[in-house]
């Protein structure tokens, strides 16, 4: 049994194409051809065009007056009417992935995603199957209603279309990566093990997707966008693996030491069904706040911070904070500028001279 070739041409051939090339091929005219097959020389001429099918009788005659079976042209007759019909199905579907391609443009900006993953479609169906196999998003209906909970805000880099997109781009890296150790939400050793890395400073970024990894928990960078200030990101898949993305908006080792920690905390307290995502832009949310506090404990534990033995300062003379908390942060063994930081995030005071040590090393 014949099996027909699935792949559908760009375009159709018709059969008189082939017609066309036999006669000039045997310096036949087409006015003495059609007299000699019984046919007007203008219905000839639109078979040669395509525009009238080969009919079985037309078939007998070629096959009389060319030598060529009349079962091979009706066969071409019948592969051209395939072709027609496939190339106008897929017109249609190709119209329906355009549409689909640009309700999801609504949402987030695809031409970008793609750029940034670097691949390429040639079409919208094409483009559509990269969209829901490989990045695995759903339907843009349920999509935009998945991320519903970016609220519009009028802070700067809360975009809510580039808050999506860098989601995407954030979703698809992280599942990019690999874990060696299925995920223990119980366990807290490694959390002390990302404090102390953090507190070094040294080799960190490395060090830290080593932990994440070697604790069930992919970890990556993913760059942030124009208009989307996001500095971590969390969720957990169907299968119970967590993810943790962080766009180190910020060279500074206490930037991304609290957004690390910020988003193990929502893993700890608030992940417990695989639907949750986490994005650091509510800040006034109560799970915001709750992942805040997490991560200021895990990094400098309350019993030193709230100790009778921190540096007694004025808080208008910030060269002053910044020597004492120093060299209170080296006499417990922590990093100074994750102390420094956090006097920052707590007062509001951003008055302090940078170094070289507050890079991420």
């Amino acid at each position: 049994m014949e099996t027909r070739n699935k792949i559908v041409p760009f375009m159709a051939v018709a059969p008189g194409f082939t017609i066309k090339e036999e006669l000039e091929a045997r310096n036949i005219k087409q006015k003495d051809f059609a007299k000699r097959i019984g046919m007007q020389a203008t219905h000839l001429s639109e078979l040669l065009k395509g525009k009238r099918p080969i009919s079985t009788n037309v078939a007998d005659a070629l096959e009389r007056e060319l030598g060529i079976s009349a079962k091979f042209w009706l066969r071409l007759q019948a592969e051209y009417d395939y072709d027609c019909e496939a190339i106008r199905k897929r017109g249609i579907e190709e119209e329906k992935a355009r549409m689909f391609i640009n309700e999801y443009n609504e949402i987030f900006d695809v031409e970008y995603v793609f750029k940034r993953i670097g691949i390429f479609a040639s079409s919208y169906e094409e483009k559509v199957n990269v969209l829901t196999s490989e990045l695995q998003l759903p339907k843009p209906a349920e999509l935009k209603f998945a991320y519903g909970k970016f609220h519009k805000s009028n802070r700067v880099g809360t975009d809510r279309r580039a808050i999506l997109t860098w989601t995407i781009l954030a979703e698809y890296y992280a599942r990019q990566q690999s874990v060696t150790k299925q995920y223990n939400a119980d366990d807290n050793e490694y959390v002390k093990q990302l404090a102390s890395v953090f507190h070094e400073n040294r080799n960190v970024i490395e060090r830290t997707k080593q932990i994440l990894s070697g604790n069930g928990i992919r970890f990556c960078i993913v760059e942030k966008l124009d208009k989307a200030s996001i500095d971590g990101y969390s969720f957990i898949d169907a299968d119970g693996t967590p993810s943790i993305i962080v766009t180190k908006r910020f060279d500074r080792i206490d930037n991304f030491a609290f957004a690390v920690m910020h988003e193990i905390g929502h893993l700890k307290l608030h992940a417990s069904r695989s639907d949750k995502k986490f994005i650091n832009l509510l800040e006034d949310a109560k799970e915001e706040q709750d992942a805040n506090n997490y991560a200021s404990q895990q990094l400098i534990p309350n019993h030193l911070w709230k100790s009778n033995l921190l540096p007694q300062v004025t808080l208008n003379k910030p060269w002053i904070i910044q020597a004492k908390y120093s060299q209170w942060a080296s006499d417990n063994h922590l990093n100074k500028w994750i102390v420094l930081g956090r006097i920052s995030y707590e007062t509001g005071m951003h008055k302090f001279r940078n170094d070289e040590s507050r890079k991420i090393n």
